[in-house]
């Protein structure tokens, strides 16, 4: 073998190498592709979930805003938040905030969306 041959067979071995380490990134590449397009729909989910709670929340403080100017002239009445089934969930959450619970497991437990059982929990701290 003569010296030209010798170096045209390297250079053959090493493109071959090259074109291996480049089909193994490219790869590594789809796979991660793959992964992030999994964690956008992931995250893509959670924010309609979010969304989904802080519309519920704003229906609900609307509710609750009409039917306070429904009563503003009743001044002598006074509402029962604890014996109202519209305001129940509330009044528990406050009470097992008072206990000590998460806001994850005060949401779980009420039914609360994780938005609502935040503002709750933000509520209850700012009036102690």
């Amino acid at each position: 073998m003569t010296f030209l041959e010798t170096g045209l067979l390297i250079c053959a071995i090493v493109s071959v190498l090259a074109l291996v380490v480049a089909l193994l990134s490219l790869q590594r590449v789809r796979q991660q592709a793959g992964a992030n397009e999994k964690l956008v729909q992931k995250l893509m989910r959670e924010v309609a979930a979010s969304s989904s709670g802080s519309v519920g929340m704003g229906q609900r403080l609307l509710a609750m805003e009409k039917r306070l100017q429904a009563n503003a002239t009743k001044q002598s009445e006074k509402i029962d938040y604890y014996n109202d089934d519209e305001f129940q969930p509330y009044s528990q959450a406050a009470q097992m905030f008072k206990m000590g619970m998460d806001c994850d497991e005060v949401a779980r437990r009420c039914g609360l969306s994780r938005a609502e059982a935040s503002l709750l929990e933000m509520m209850q701290k700012s009036s102690q």
